[in-house]
């Protein structure tokens, strides 16, 4: 089986052991700036470890996504999904107030299973989003989308053995904070960071990046 589409990458980094907001104005151009300076530097630096959550955030856009199963090509409409919801995501995983610099990438997705199941017999994951979800640009770019490495057949999980993508955009570089009202967390964006000088190896740990041109669709 091979699934294929257009595909959006999220990678974490917790900052929260190194980076104080409250020590700045980020209304303030200065402050901005030097926070901005800050991020890059632990970024540079190494000191900003990537978290490891239990599942990749990797996602394809149901409306771009084939589904290739024995020579026969699938929509996402013709399969049954498993929610993920981004909300709840975000509450297992992180705690309030954390401060967590997002850097998000788009391109073309190729993964590759050893199975080929009935069409009938795959689960895939989705992200869920709640209609409440925040205005942020995060949560637009990661709601609604199918995920590749989330996928059952009869109930059973199973894992790419290939995966590939590539890149057609740049790197977008986000700080946000983990807020908490009513006892849901959500995330507030606080800041933009330019990531432009940095390559996309920084997702190989996540994915397999490649500059050649997409494997052919059919």
């Amino acid at each position: 089986m091979i699934i294929r589409g257009d595909t959006n990458i999220i990678k974490v980094y917790d900052l929260t052991p190194l980076v104080d907001v409250n020590n700045y104005d980020l209304a303030d151009a200065k402050d901005l700036e030097n926070f901005q300076d800050t991020v890059i530097s632990f970024l540079d630096s190494g000191e900003a470890e990537a978290v490891d959550l239990p599942e990749d955030l990797v996602g394809v856009v149901p409306d771009s996504a084939e589904i290739e199963i024995n020579d026969n090509v699938y929509t996402f409409e013709d399969v049954e999904y498993k929610n993920k919801s981004v909300n709840e995501l975000i509450s297992e995983n992180f705690n309030e107030g954390d401060i967590l610099l997002l850097l998000q990438g788009s391109g073309d997705g190729y993964f590759e299973y050893e199975e080929n199941p009935e069409i009938n017999d795959l689960k895939i994951g989705y992200t869920a989003c709640d209609i409440d979800t925040p205005e942020e640009p995060i949560y637009n770019f990661f709601c609604d989308l199918i995920l590749p490495k989330i996928i059952e057949v009869k109930g059973e999980k199973i894992e790419p053995i290939a995966t590939n993508f590539y890149p057609k955009d740049t790197i977008i570089g986000e700080v946000y904070i983990v807020r908490k009202e009513d006892g849901n967390k959500y995330l507030e964006k606080v800041a933009d960071i330019d990531v432009m000088h940095y390559g996309w190896d920084l997702f190989e740990d996540i994915i397999q990046v490649d500059y050649d041109d997409p494997i052919a669709w059919c």
